[in-house]
């Protein structure tokens, strides 16, 4: 299937680019982190959107990253990302649906972050990618969190009528659906996953529009994604490490 999005939400001038590239700096950072033991690495990653994630992945982890292969299912997010990067030798881009993409491969790494709210079943696309991981190979998943604590509190507040509704903002960018962490981790377990680790991805207390008028110290913005590491029930969004059950 075909992820339906708007190509100006992945391009600077979207009102809500900045907060998804925040999102996105807090997602890298767990990745590298979490394959900081990896001498060598072959890495699977599904799509490319806002190109962040892999452009930050191909230029930190260098020589590390043996082998890189992204699959991406849109043609005019391709394009931007061939306007924006020449990719090295070992990177190959991959133009596929992912649930029809098949690969005789297996990775070390596979990382899928925010792709499981746009597609139309999770569990097919999470079993798919499950059988080409590597014996020893992890899964690094990022979703967007129902129960962030900015949306606790506007529900609570009698602003939004469910925890789980969709805003324009996400309907441009695609997205189908948001996970609360009760409902990833029954996803995970019913496709034959085991969490090993867990993290939050930007704790945003407030709204976008609201966080902006305070003109915050940098400084503190970094410290509220520090933190949030360790907040993965109310965080923006929810990063977990999986393997596959023994």
């Amino acid at each position: 299937m075909s992820i339906e999005q708007d190509r100006d939400a992945y391009i600077p001038g979207f009102a809500y680019y900045d907060d998804n590239i925040a999102l996105l700096r807090a997602t890298l950072e767990q990745l590298l982190r979490r394959t900081g033991h990896l001498d060598s690495m072959r890495m699977l990653s599904l799509g490319v959107g806002h190109r962040y994630v892999v452009k930050g992945l191909i230029d930190s982890l260098g020589a590390r990253l043996k082998r890189h292969v992204i699959v991406e299912g849109s043609p005019d997010i391709i394009e931007l990302f061939n306007s924006e990067i020449a990719p090295p030798a070992h990177v190959e881009l991959v133009h596929s649906y992912f649930e029809e993409f098949t690969t005789p491969e297996r990775f070390d790494v596979i990382e899928m972050g925010f792709i499981l709210e746009h597609v139309d079943d999770p569990a097919f696309v999470l079993r798919r990618f499950r059988e080409f991981l590597a014996p020893e190979g992890r899964m690094m998943i990022a979703v967007p969190n129902a129960h962030s604590l900015h949306r606790l509190i506007g529900y609570s507040a009698g602003l939004m009528k469910d925890l789980h509704t969709l805003s324009e903002a996400d309907i441009a960018l695609g997205h189908r659906r948001y996970f609360d962490p009760a409902q990833l981790d029954e996803l995970l377990q019913s496709c034959g996953l085991e969490v090993v680790g867990r993290a939050g991805l930007m704790l945003k207390p407030l709204t976008t529009s609201q966080l902006k008028s305070l003109s915050l110290d940098e400084r503190v913005l970094s410290a509220m994604n520090e933190v949030g590491y360790a907040l993965p029930e109310i965080c923006n969004g929810i990063f977990v490490e999986v393997r596959k059950c023994d």
